[in-house]
């Protein structure tokens, strides 16, 4: 057991540090030739999406990009993008955006299935839902229903042991404060439309995005 302890002390003095991850940068600012990527895939459905570099879990500017986005496209049938490429147009049975922030960095990331001939049309219509998002953000109708149903919809995100262990792990991850759970609620209702306005104007651009079409466009 002894010389187990001395082998196990010498190994660790003797072994390679862990070399520092580089540091997360935003996602560049190029034309759309460079950023956009068309893999070829015989599938009667095109698979579209797009994203760029956001925020941390830590970041202030979470909620008003967590509300702001519940408006956008992952509030189901009441977002935006469901309305304008479901609903109004019929080009895809679902359609979505979401924030997954990190530790270190976060992603932001929109994405469509749709048949192979209406990819180019579900692209530009899902593109300029976003833009128009970043530039005017949502109403103020649009903000009271995303509040009142995220914080209705609050005692699902905890009502069950793993989904409580989850959060206990990324308030302990993501250095939160204790009370993280406690105020959730408080720190949704008091977000305002400037401020979701200011948050997307901030971390997300269109002339950022990667885009990624896994199918054939429009023959």
């Amino acid at each position: 057991m002894k010389s187990f302890r001395v082998y196990c002390k010498e190994c660790l003095s003797l072994g390679p540090t862990i070399a520092k991850l580089p540091e997360f940068k935003r996602s560049p600012v190029e034309p759309l030739s460079q950023r956009e990527v068309t893999i070829p895939f015989d599938s009667q459905q095109a698979h579209i999406a797009m994203g760029m570099t956001a925020v941390t879990r830590s970041n202030p500017d979470y909620f008003p990009l967590l509300v702001g986005n519940y408006v956008l496209g992952g509030g189901g049938f009441v977002s935006r993008l469901m309305s304008e490429v479901r609903e109004k147009r019929g080009l895809a049975y679902s359609v979505f955006s979401y924030f997954a922030p990190g530790k270190d960095v976060g992603i932001f990331q929109a994405g469509v299935q749709t048949k192979n001939d209406q990819a180019t049309l579900a692209l530009e219509v899902m593109s300029s839902i976003i833009g128009q998002f970043i530039a005017n953000g949502p109403t103020q109708s649009e903000l009271d229903t995303a509040k009142s149903n995220l914080i209705n919809g609050y005692p699902l995100r905890i009502d069950n042991n793993r989904k409580l262990l989850d959060n206990v792990s990324s308030i302990a991850w993501n250095n939160l404060p204790l009370d993280t759970m406690e105020v959730w609620t408080k720190q949704v209702e008091a977000v305002s439309l400037e401020q979701i306005k200011a948050a997307f104007q901030k971390y997300l651009a269109m002339d950022r995005m990667k885009i990624v079409v896994l199918g054939a466009k429009n023959k």
